[in-house]
């Protein structure tokens, strides 16, 4: 997450308080809800355990701390960064001040559908830098799941988008691309056929015995195996 044209909140050098863990959470869920939320659903999801009036004040010190952090990124900005509307104080990360990266991934995937190369080819190229992670690696929040289920698929979509994308004229970037994507998702088998085409199309059999193997390797661990498409195409690409 940024505050527009400054720093991630992460990385913030100005003086002042630290991003406490349940304002981190605060803001993540805000990510995963860019229309916002009330108090009582957030209380709901993020204060379950407290008894009603704590966890409002909870939740009203760790928005009072993520809107603090935000303006030590962006600089004092009354009414910014994380909004509060409503009778049911509703809370919203403000789209004009901040910048989400899993907003950004949505929003270039979508573009990129309805795209034609070469503006198709720049818009996956920027969804494919964004998603590097699954969303909020190492927090193991009760509500995250789903969301980070649907980052997953459009980080994923993404880089077999792009790698499909390059196959044609440039089966090494392909071929990298999908690399990179294995490591993201090992059990997805739409990656490693097409990353077995992007090493027929550079003439690499071993590569492609490599992967079938990776892949055979892989899905042992979860007591499966490859399908027979894999496999028939494996031995379509390489017959000896």
């Amino acid at each position: 997450m940024r505050v527009s044209r400054h720093p991630r909140i992460d990385d913030v050098s100005r003086p002042g308080r630290a991003l406490r863990a349940e304002a981190a959470e605060l803001a993540v869920y805000l990510a995963c809800h860019p229309h916002g939320a009330d108090s009582d659903t957030l209380v709901e999801h993020l204060h379950g355990d407290a008894r009603q009036r704590q966890a409002k004040q909870q939740l009203h010190t760790n928005a009072s701390n993520l809107r603090h952090v935000l303006a030590r990124a962006g600089g004092p900005l009354p009414g910014g960064y994380l909004l509060k509307r409503g009778t049911t104080d509703r809370y919203r990360l403000d789209p004009a001040t901040v910048r989400v990266d899993l907003w950004q991934l949505r929003d270039l995937l979508n573009q990129a559908r309805r795209a034609t190369t070469p503006s198709r080819t720049d818009l996956l190229r920027q969804a494919c830098d964004l998603y590097t992670a699954p969303l909020a690696d190492g927090h193991d929040y009760e509500w995250i799941d789903e969301h980070r289920h649907h980052a997953h698929r459009w980080g994923i979509e993404a880089h077999l988008l792009l790698a499909e994308t390059l196959l044609p004229d440039d089966p090494k970037a392909a071929g990298e691309t999908l690399d990179k994507a294995i490591t993201l998702d090992p059990y997805n088998e739409d990656l490693y056929r097409t990353a077995m085409r992007a090493r027929h199309a550079l003439g690499d059999r071993d590569g492609i015995r490599t992967l079938l193997q990776a892949l055979t390797t892989v899905l042992a661990d979860i007591d499966t195996e490859p399908t027979a498409e894999t496999v028939t195409l494996a031995r379509t690409l390489d017959p000896s």
